[in-house]
């Protein structure tokens, strides 16, 4: 039987969660929020809390599927991309990520030429929309309220809704 199971990891500089989805039996799997280090005093960028996610899930022998984002994070960085680089997935997030995006963009004063399409990522779910983590169903729900573009993910019996809740 192909049942969820749930790594997470906490990460105190940043007060968040990362978590590993995967199914024991099929060996798939996907990631959820995957954090950077920064470190803001010196400017450095570093690796410890995403290779803790890595270190893990190739323990486990994992194929990871997807690397899922919940939301565009502007009180740290995403660790999808360094992450994809050593373990795979697909990169995904809500379709209305283009609206953060041009918030983004201006505030941030990014260069004219920044996509604010969402071109960045490998996939853009929509509401409702049902996709595979090998045999385990999940299903993409838009919950706007903390960004207009945030995402949650039913995968099995939970629900990971990153900044939708945030613990006390």
């Amino acid at each position: 039987m192909h049942v969820a199971q749930v790594q997470s990891f906490f990460d105190p500089d940043t007060s968040t969660f990362t978590h590993v989805i995967y199914d024991k039996v099929g060996g798939h799997g996907a990631v959820v929020d995957p954090v950077l280090d920064f470190e803001q005093s010196s400017g450095r960028i570093t690796h410890e809390a995403a290779d803790k996610v890595i270190d893990f899930v190739k323990a486990q022998s994992l194929t990871i599927d997807w690397i899922l984002e919940t939301h565009a994070h502007a009180d740290h960085l995403s660790g999808a991309a360094y992450m994809q680089s050593h373990i795979g997935g697909r990169i995904a997030i809500g379709r209305e990520i283009g609206r953060v995006q041009k918030v983004f963009k201006a505030l941030f004063n990014l260069e004219p030429g920044f996509d604010t399409q969402g071109q960045q990522f490998d996939h853009l779910f929509d509401d409702g929309q049902a996709f595979a983590i090998g045999e385990l169903t999940a299903v993409a729900m838009h919950v706007p309220g903390h960004t207009p573009a945030d995402m949650a993910y039913r995968i099995g019996d939970a629900v990971f809704v990153g900044d939708t809740l945030f613990p006390p």
